[in-house]
């Protein structure tokens, strides 16, 4: 069975990783972000920020029930890591006793103030030393003035006096003028809030702070058969799961490139689902199909029934059946083999049998009734409130009316 876990706590990041019957998130998921050398933590970064602790301190899975697509998958809703629909996982209890197959997985990451206050200490002693001049304890100390005293002897060595005068006189304090002063010393504030925004957004988020360990890690050979058998032994696949938008994208160019172009999905009334493929899930459907039911629910009569999505075990067959439909009319050719189960592992099928393509046409006219629905609710609520504003206006009128008359 394979699990999506969510790295870096990045949306664009949900690997998936293959679990065995006896793993449990202890020995398999919390593993993947070890820095102990049975983990990938000494090898890249999968914390969200350098404000983070180097590894999650639980897990919990994704309740969202999920964006259905049209080929009858699954993928996560952008709310998908949102509080409420996060459930704790057991790290003791097997994997697959809490989570359905390719379900999402997010790690529990919490702030390091010990990274907080170090990093603070280092901006402040920094800020410290740009200090103006007029106001500083200890003036002329900045980086950019000890840099100038290491360059003056090499000014001079090489006989260039002029330049070493004058850079000598840049470095004396209170050469520059208090505008001046202050002016540089809001440029380095600035720095500072610009370099703080890198680092709390991840934007910048290195393995390490020391220059040695990230040469050491970015010169080494990931074709190592040490490094093979260790991401082997995690169970990781490799690929990620798709986010909406690059479904989106994918499946349009699939579906124009199929029928020749825009003009000819058009043709074949392919273009408007193209354009806007799926639909988003209702509470109690999906990923929310209660785990103890697997094979007690059947998928198919469930939504003959009410034209509701429960997953169930035939439901995971079904989508098996389809795949191996699917790579058998690849004729043996490795390339487009791989291209199949890549893509069914990033965005499920493209090209469902028709029993999936019926069960998404069901769940299709359900999603469109609620959305009339919903349509008919909030305009049925506009026009009572209308109603009640207009109503409140005549009483307006009737009161002034009979103001006016008692004025008479």
């Amino acid at each position: 069975m394979e699990v999506n876990v969510r790295l870096n706590a990045d949306i664009e990041k949900d690997f998936a990783f293959q679990v065995d019957h006896e793993d449990t998130i202890k020995t398999k998921i919390a593993r993947i972000f070890r820095k102990d050398g049975t983990g990938m933590g000494h090898l890249m970064v999968l914390r969200p920020t350098v404000f983070h602790k180097e590894e999650p301190t639980g897990f919990y899975k994704s309740m969202h029930p999920g964006y259905m697509t049209e080929g009858g998958c699954l993928i996560f809703d952008y709310d998908a890591d949102e509080r409420e629909y996060l459930q704790l996982l057991e790290e003791d209890r097997p994997i697959l006793e809490q989570v359905w197959p390719g379900q999402l997985v997010l790690p529990r990451w919490e702030i390091s103030k010990s990274n907080i206050y170090r990093y603070v200490a280092i901006m402040l002693a920094w800020l410290y030393t740009d200090l103006p001049d007029c106001i500083s304890p200890t003036p002329g100390i900045c980086m950019t003035n000890n840099m100038s005293r290491l360059i003056i002897p090499l000014l001079q060595h090489f006989e260039l006096f002029d330049f070493a005068d004058r850079m000598r006189q840049e470095i004396t304090p209170g050469y520059s003028s208090l505008f001046a002063q202050w002016a540089f010393f809001s440029l380095h504030i600035g720095k500072i809030l610009l370099i703080t925004l890198f680092f709390g957004v991840g934007l910048c988020n290195p393995i390490s702070f020391n220059p040695y360990k990230v040469i050491k890690v970015t010169q080494l050979d990931l074709a190592q058969p040490k490094i093979k058998n260790l991401v082997k032994s995690l169970g990781w696949v490799g690929i990620r799961r798709g986010t909406f938008d690059e479904y989106q994208s994918h499946f349009y160019q699939y579906i124009t490139k199929k029928y020749g172009g825009p003009v000819g999905a058009s043709k074949a009334g392919k273009l408007r689902m193209a354009c806007n493929p799926g639909f988003p899930l209702g509470d109690g459907e999906g990923f929310q199909t209660p785990l103890s039911q697997r094979f007690e629910l059947h998928t198919f009569e469930e939504i003959e029934k009410k034209g509701l999505f429960y997953i169930s075990e035939d439901y995971f067959v079904e989508l098996e059946n389809n795949l191996k439909q699917n790579i058998e009319k690849c004729n043996g050719d490795i390339g487009l083999m791989n291209t199949e189960v890549k893509r069914f592992r990033r965005f499920g099928l493209f090209e469902p049998d028709a029993k999936i393509e019926h069960m998404v046409e069901l769940r299709k006219k359900t999603y469109e009734k609620m959305h009339e629905e919903e349509e008919s609710k909030i305009e049925k609520d506009r026009l009572e409130k209308v109603a009640k504003r207009r109503q409140e206006e005549r009483r307006k009128q009737d009161k002034l009316a009979n103001e006016s008359k008692k004025l008479k």
